[in-house]
């Protein structure tokens, strides 16, 4: 479940001051915030890769590319609050000394790119051209709107180039082997037959006697959980890739899908495939997330998924994703105080949001200064109202907006907010008094916990019971009637494959198939839990794929086997230019992975 004692950690008591309620939204505004590294050998630099300094003018350019890449695919402007959630800053000095590592690692295999390779390839930017042909004057008009210098416009071409380069060097010296791409076909071909046995979780539940004793310990120990288990694998599109890249990135999402669901370890394609580097290690395993936390279009998609499935391609601001949820927990949140009839009272409609925003501007200025705030707003003849309010609670009709929540968990005690935009109305906010880490009353939630409790030792029960009926199962007889024996109700999986998954599969879930896969001819895999309950699953038969189709299949084998050893090639080319480079971050020695 979600955890309400998480809620109660992250609470707030906060004085709210709605100023003025506008129905009328603009679109986003370009803003730019520093945010960015500091430190450093000197002021203007973010990094310094084996004595290489980064400016921090490149590392601007390239914080206001993806941030207007996120604002393009998520349609919503990004905080600076919420970009600090998404490590953004952090995510463009790892590309920057990734992309320095590769020019000096080409600079050392002698890659160069010529002057007369740089001039053809930014006359062919349509941008630069009129009537189909280069201009100069149309070039140098277009550097100046972005105000870029041509000598530093071209610099950052040339490394471009240079990287492409060298990665295409990288790739072309990667080879497949027949042998190989029989491999891959036989993988994706192999049928098998499977029988499985169920045992419901739910009347054990039933069952489950929880004593009030059981309550506060059981409390204690889980203030960390969270609603949603999500491990992803990342493909980036570069920013300037256009469109063949991001059909490359798309495409290579779908085959990793279409691997996973066939049965191969999606942990496993993480960590060979995934471009998130923090993640990869840990098999693309995100942890435990919950509402507000993830990109919207992420976001979107992980809840929209039952626990062990696997989504279709979902495309973020940093690339495309293939999302598996791990785990799901009940979902509970601290209540909050019903603010919204003394909201309404002071809610007031305006003509224009050009003057709510002035006259909140106004209003905030006043404040900050103020040393009795609602006093202060009374005398400017608007209401406060003291609330408790805790990450992901709704306010009123400001609703539950995201740019208020990371807003007021980014203040400090005694901080007002600058006016904040919401679907209700412009919010000015001051932090009164941050609620130290801690747990509700446990009367206020027992019915949870106990529901929780319950939960937690009937699946243990159920699993305990699984594992006895595989030590059964392991020393042979009738699969049906031991587990009939045990209480399991069970079934059969007729012969299927990892390029065809059964067809009247039913509320089957992904994680027995898989199990079936993995699992030699004869022998029983380990309990799956999943569906509210727990699988046994017993591989009954493997058959070999037929060979008469691996000509056809051989073209698109190749170039797939072929597509993913390239890219593991660069991946551990960058790695091992990493493992081997003196970096330092903000003045301090950093360690980068890939």
């Amino acid at each position: 479940m979600i955890s309400v004692m998480r809620e109660y950690a992250r609470s707030l008591k906060i004085v709210l001051l709605i100023v003025v309620v506008v129905f009328i939204l603009t679109s986003g505004v370009l803003f730019y915030w520093g945010g960015g590294p500091s430190g450093g050998a000197r002021a203007n630099t973010v990094a310094v890769v084996n004595g290489e300094e980064i400016p921090f003018e490149r590392f601007r350019r390239a914080q206001s590319n993806m941030i207007a890449a996120y604002e393009r695919m998520s349609r919503q402007r990004l905080t600076p609050e919420l970009a600090e959630r998404l490590g953004l800053s952090q995510q463009v000095v790892n590309e920057l000394v990734t992309e320095a590592v590769v020019i000096q690692g080409a600079g050392k295999e002698g890659v160069l790119v010529s002057d007369d390779e740089l001039r053809t390839t930014i006359q062919q930017i349509r941008e630069f051209q009129e009537a189909g042909r280069f201009s100069r004057e149309e070039y140098l008009k277009v550097l100046k709107q972005l105000r870029l210098d041509p000598g530093e416009f071209e610099t950052e071409v040339r490394r471009q180039l240079v990287r492409r380069k060298m990665e295409t060097l990288i790739k072309q010296g990667v080879k497949v082997s027949d042998e190989e791409v029989q491999q891959a076909y036989r993988q994706r071909h192999e049928r098998v037959r499977a029988a499985w046995a169920y045992a419901d979780v739910k009347p054990v539940m039933a069952a489950v006697q929880v004593a009030d004793t059981d309550l506060e310990p059981y409390v204690k120990a889980h203030q960390a959980q969270f609603s949603l288990r999500v491990a992803h694998v990342l493909v980036r599109v570069p920013p300037v890739g256009g469109s063949d890249a991001e059909d490359a990135a798309k495409a290579k999402v779908e085959d990793i899908i279409k691997r996973a669901k066939g049965g191969e370890d999606f942990a496993k394609l993480a960590r060979e495939l995934s471009e998130d580097k923090a993640s990869a290690v840990q098999g693309g395993d995100l942890g435990f997330v919950g509402p507000g936390e993830l990109v919207a279009p992420f976001e979107q998609a992980a809840f929209a998924l039952k626990k062990g499935e696997i989504s279709e391609p979902v495309r973020t601001p940093f690339g495309y994703h293939a999302i598996r949820v791990i785990d799901v927990k009940e979902g509970g949140k601290t209540p909050l105080k019903e603010v919204a009839p003394k909201i309404k009272e002071t809610l007031g409609a305006q003509k224009s949001e050009q003057a709510a925003q002035a006259r909140a501007d106004e209003v905030r200025a006043i404040l900050l200064s103020a040393k009795d705030f609602p006093a202060e707003a009374k005398r400017l003849g608007l209401e406060s109202h003291e609330a408790t309010f805790g990450r992901g609670d709704a306010l009123g009709e400001a609703g539950r907006d995201p740019q208020l929540d990371e807003t007021l968990f980014g203040l400090a005690a005694g901080g007002v907010s600058t006016p904040i935009k919401t679907s209700g109305g412009f919010v000015i906010v001051k932090i009164v008094q941050p609620i130290p880490a801690g747990v509700p009353p446990v009367a206020e939630i027992r019915d949870r916990v106990v529901e929780a409790i319950k939960r937690e030792r009937a699946e243990q029960q159920v699993t305990d019971k699984a594992k006895a009926l595989v030590a059964t199962l392991a020393k042979g007889g009738d699969f049906a009637a031991a587990a009939k024996a045990d209480g399991f109700t069970s079934g059969s999986i007729p012969l299927f494959s990892r390029s065809e998954p059964p067809k009247e599969r039913g509320s089957l879930p992904g994680g027995v198939l898989v199990a079936a896969l993995q699992t030699p001819a004869g022998q029983v895999a380990e309990p799956v839990r999943a569906d509210g309950g727990v699988y046994v699953v017993k591989t009954l038969e493997r058959a070999a794929a037929a060979p008469d189709g691996f000509e056809k299949e051989r073209p698109e084998l190749e170039k797939q086997v072929l597509e993913q050893k390239r890219t593991l090639a660069w991946d551990n080319w960058i790695r091992g230019r990493l493992a081997d480079s003196k970096v330092q971050v903000g003045g301090q020695p950093a360690t980068l992975t890939r």
